[in-house]
């Protein structure tokens, strides 16, 4: 996603939060695909379960396009863009994360629904390869749900 900023949080979303720390698993597998994105793939329940908990779909919102499509890596957390040229001897180990909030970031097309994450350990693995600890300085994430719009409305 672009630097841009949070735009929304909604403080209604903690109980979706809450039930994702006691029901869904606070880690997933490391995974490249052939193009060289790396990512940790979660339980799918986090878009199964939570994006219908937050009442979104009346505004236009989504699930991700690559969580709907087949072949695509589900629910993930990015940790590499393939730009970043990464080929980690990490990849089908395990991660751990935990959950932050839940809020609404505004891109250049679309709106997403984010829960965003917290992971030494993923910020370690990225640093261990040279690169910042965070992809373009934002939290770890889950996208939740995405919202396109035309530039000449939102």
């Amino acid at each position: 996603m672009d630097k841009t900023p949070i735009e929304t949080t909604n403080p209604q979303w903690q109980h979706v939060v809450d039930y994702a720390r006691e029901h869904l698993p606070l880690e997933g597998k490391l995974l490249v695909n052939s193009k060289g994105f790396g990512y940790l793939t979660v339980d799918d329940g986090y878009v199964q379960q939570l994006f219908p908990m937050l009442g979104l779909k009346e505004q236009g919102y989504r699930p991700p396009p690559y969580y709907r499509r087949s072949g695509s890596p589900g629910a993930h957390i990015s940790v590499f863009y393939v730009n970043e040229y990464i080929s980690p001897t990490e990849v089908g180990q395990t991660f751990h994360f935990e959950l932050k909030q839940i809020s609404i970031v505004k891109t250049r097309n679309a709106k997403f629904v984010v829960l965003q994450v917290q992971s030494p350990e993923l910020e370690k693995l990225r640093e261990k390869y040279g690169l910042t600890p965070k992809l373009l300085g934002h939290d770890f994430h889950i996208s939740l749900g995405k919202k396109e719009y035309h530039h000449n409305r939102q």
